[in-house]
């Protein structure tokens, strides 16, 4: 999957867009379905992605943030915000797969979500949920009441 500039990185999220993202299982089901156009060699990487929201909860636009390896994505706040920050989003959700189908969230997970979580106090774009996920299923911080 290559990207050449990071307009690129938006997903279309058309046959979403008047969905209300208020369930962990609503984005889990559209992380299923943008994976779906991956080829299979593309799926033992961390995929991070950004949902940017409006008051009411609708898909204002879907940022692939960031691709990592087996292990890991480098992610930094400023990177997840910008999209947030340019279209004036309400809130934000942040979702990444777990290669190795393990949706328990790491001590870098957990960290990361803070950091983002305290970066969007101070420049009052809330984040709402983390979500990890695998083939299998997947894991909200929010509902594990994390947040």
């Amino acid at each position: 999957m290559h990207r050449d500039t990071l307009a690129d990185m938006l997903i279309d999220h058309t046959q979403f867009k008047n969905l209300i993202l208020n369930k962990g299982d609503i984005v889990f089901d559209i992380l299923t379905c943008i994976r779906k156009n991956l080829h299979p060699f593309e799926l033992d990487k961390e995929y991070f992605y950004t949902f940017g929201l409006s008051r009411s909860y609708k898909i204002r636009y879907i940022d692939l943030v960031g691709i990592g390896t087996l292990t890991q994505a480098v992610i930094e706040p400023r990177e997840v915000y910008r999209q947030a920050i340019h279209r004036g989003v309400y809130c934000i959700i942040i979702a990444h797969n777990h290669p190795s189908g393990n949706l328990n969230p790491s001590e870098s997970d957990i960290k990361l979500t803070n950091k983002i979580k305290q970066a969007g106090l101070i420049i009052s774009i809330k984040l709402i949920d983390h979500i990890i996920f695998t083939n299998e299923g997947f894991y909200s911080f929010a509902n594990e009441g994390c947040l």
